[in-house]
């Protein structure tokens, strides 16, 4: 399902942001406001959007409900496979027909945690669906996000038969666990960088200092502050699917840009690949096929290896794979990232040009 936004005009929410930097709020929180940024870090051709900040701070936005029974035309799956009934904590980003092209806070991973307040409530919100947009809201706020009804409801928003709108303030959620201790927070600047000219990818991924990826606690992994920008993507589109189911043939004939119900082996590498755009988005290599991708030998960040029977890879040091294969210690026993090193013996290494 696409959120309500899809019945309305493209999005035009974010017009008219582009000569801002930063906004200050009245609890004295901070927003970037900029253009979406390719995975070079500053060129784009996408429209503006909101970039949320660091943990703690936030805007007001623009908001509006969807679903219940005021608006049975949403239905109650989202975009992400999910019934919205069973997860009635969600909301939907705005901007596209896809997880990649709803981009109006910056294009968030599906799942992205965020805190949404309205009068005096609030709540933790997760991603799971998506909706085209519409103007501003109230002739000011951008129109950024859908609020799933009983998730609107949570927040004590009066159901207007599924009409409702207004503004809220939205706000990223902090890293749980050893997170600042880590270093896992995104660095507050970078050598030779303005944050005007930072990919927004560097928002929504948690960075370690060096050129090494780490396995959170969480399952998830940061991404090594020292790598380039497309690597960053890469962890960000495995921290989007780990834990999914592994199904034979799962996630084949599904476009990259959808997050499928569950994965195999090839199906989950081909979505990291897509997320820094290293596969075009109608393709769906099988691990055979995956033998002859980008060069041949081993990677300076990423290294595929590759048999007619399995798939998997290495991404900054960190395994990607969909089981334990190297024994005790190795992680999670499922689709995800796993600290050790396994037996590549029938494999065919490859990596992405300049990778």
């Amino acid at each position: 399902m696409v959120a309500k936004g899809q019945r309305s005009t493209p999005l035009a929410a974010a017009a008219g942001l582009a000569g801002l930097a930063l906004a200050t709020l009245a609890t004295g929180g901070f927003l970037v406001l900029g253009p979406v940024t390719s995975s070079d870090g500053c060129s784009s051709s996408s429209a503006q959007a909101i970039a949320l900040g660091p943990p703690g701070t936030g805007r007001t936005v623009g908001a509006t409900e969807y679903g219940g029974p005021g608006d049975p035309s949403s239905g109650i799956v989202g975009s992400s496979g999910v019934n919205l009934l069973a997860e009635p904590d969600s909301y939907a980003e705005l901007g596209g027909y896809t997880f990649a092209t709803a981009d109006a806070l910056g294009g968030l991973p599906y799942g992205t945690p965020l805190r949404i307040t309205w009068a005096r409530h609030s709540v933790i919100a997760y991603k799971h669906d998506i909706g085209l947009g519409g103007g501003l809201i109230d002739g000011r706020y951008p129109r950024v996000i859908d609020l799933w009804w009983e998730l609107a409801a949570r927040l004590g928003i009066p159901y207007e038969h599924g009409e409702w709108s207004g503004p809220v303030r939205l706000a990223r959620t902090p890293v749980t666990g050893a997170g600042p201790t880590l270093g896992q927070t995104p660095p507050a600047d970078l050598p030779g960088a303005s944050r005007a000219c930072l990919s927004l990818v560097d928002a929504v991924v948690p960075v370690v200092s060096g050129e090494r990826a780490r396995l959170l606690p969480s399952g998830l992994a940061a991404a090594p502050a020292g790598a380039p920008p497309s690597v960053k993507q890469v962890i960000a589109a495995g921290n989007q699917i780990v834990g999914k189911p592994y199904v034979y043939g799962g996630g084949h004939g599904l476009p990259l840009s959808e997050i499928a119900p569950s994965y195999d082996c090839s199906s989950s590498v081909d979505h990291l690949l897509y997320g820094a755009k290293l596969l075009p988005v109608a393709s769906t290599p099988t691990s055979g096929e995956l033998e002859s991708f980008g060069r041949a030998g081993i990677g300076r960040w990423i290294t595929l290896y590759a048999s007619p029977a399995h798939v998997f890879m290495y991404v900054a040091g960190l395994r990607w794979d969909t089981w334990n294969a190297a024994g005790p210690g190795d992680g999670s026993p499922g689709i995800g990232w796993h600290p050790l090193v396994r037996n590549a013996d029938g494999f065919v290494a490859r990596h992405p040009v300049g990778l």
